[in-house]
């Protein structure tokens, strides 16, 4: 007999339920929260659909989240491909920003002809940013706004809350990281949120820190555009440096119990948002 790998938690998502169980649910709400991950390599440690089983913890929990504030929404259908870079590590599905967008607005086309008329795109992979943002314009103009859809980033909440984590680690831990040292793809982050949620499919003998001192910039926001700086800079490869094995970060020092705090206040976050976003009126002062 096969192992099993993993397990998969409620509430049922819109690939889990049946038509009919769908049909219920969509005579409750007209919200729905569609993960979209990609396949990409994470080195020898994450499994290549890391992007796509995180966001989707993220979304299940804000579902769950949601309906205990009495909003009920509906954990959509995952959207598991976008751009990849550095294709030089074998397994990345990577497609064309064009093409996630045609995508994207087929998925929700198809929501929408069922009922649906809030999406909340959350996105799971930083490189499918600028392709959601086109597809929800466009479909905003498409169906002259009778579908509201928009684009959530969570990336600029971790990126405040990794240095905090990091900091409250004990010294032995971090002896070895650098004061400017940033984590990023496939570092402590997404290692302890794969520890809290899928141990299993965490290859920990092959885990392998890469660490980069991080020069202070020297004029603010000066970061990437997705991490709430203000420079979209993309390049086919973004590292080139023979030691370089696909991520970024210290994965090393990650936890399952630091995972399950990430996952807390990331999907409180989007949770927030959706509640705010997505049930009556878009905010009067929000003009794009």
């Amino acid at each position: 007999m096969s192992d099993i790998l993993y397990s998969v938690r409620g509430p049922k998502s819109w690939t889990t339920m049946t038509s009919q169980e769908l049909a219920e649910r969509l005579a409750e709400t007209d919200v729905t929260l569609v993960p979209v991950g990609a396949i990409e390599q994470h080195a020898g440690h994450l499994p290549l659909g890391q992007d796509n089983f995180q966001i989707e913890e993220i979304v299940r929990r804000a579902v769950l989240k949601l309906e205990e504030a009495g909003r009920k929404a509906i954990f959509g259908p995952t959207i598991p491909y976008g751009p990849i870079a550095n294709l030089r590590f074998p397994g990345s599905i990577d497609l064309k920003p064009s093409t996630l967008i045609l995508l994207v607005k087929e998925v929700c086309l198809n929501l929408y002809r069922d009922g649906v008329r809030n999406i909340a795109l959350v996105m799971g992979h930083d490189m499918s940013l600028g392709a959601l943002m086109v597809a929800a314009r466009e479909l905003a103009h498409e169906t002259d706004d009778d579908l509201k859809v928009i684009v959530l980033n969570w990336l600029p909440l971790v990126v405040q809350i990794l240095p905090t984590i990091l900091a409250s680690l004990p010294p032995e831990l971090t002896r070895n990281i650098p004061k400017n040292a940033r984590d990023g793809h496939g570092g402590m982050g997404e290692t302890a949120r794969q520890l809290w949620q899928n141990p299993e499919l965490v290859v920990t003998e092959r885990m392998k820190d890469y660490v980069l001192e991080m020069a202070p910039p020297a004029a603010p926001f000066v970061s990437p555009v997705v991490s709430g700086g203000g420079v979209y800079a993309p390049r086919k490869t973004t590292n080139e440096h023979p030691d370089y094995q696909g991520i970024l970060g210290f994965p090393t020092v990650a936890s399952a119990e630091m995972g399950d705090k990430l996952y807390e206040a990331l999907s409180d976050w989007v949770a927030t948002v959706v509640g705010e976003f997505c049930y009556g009126s878009l905010p009067q002062s929000y003009s794009y």
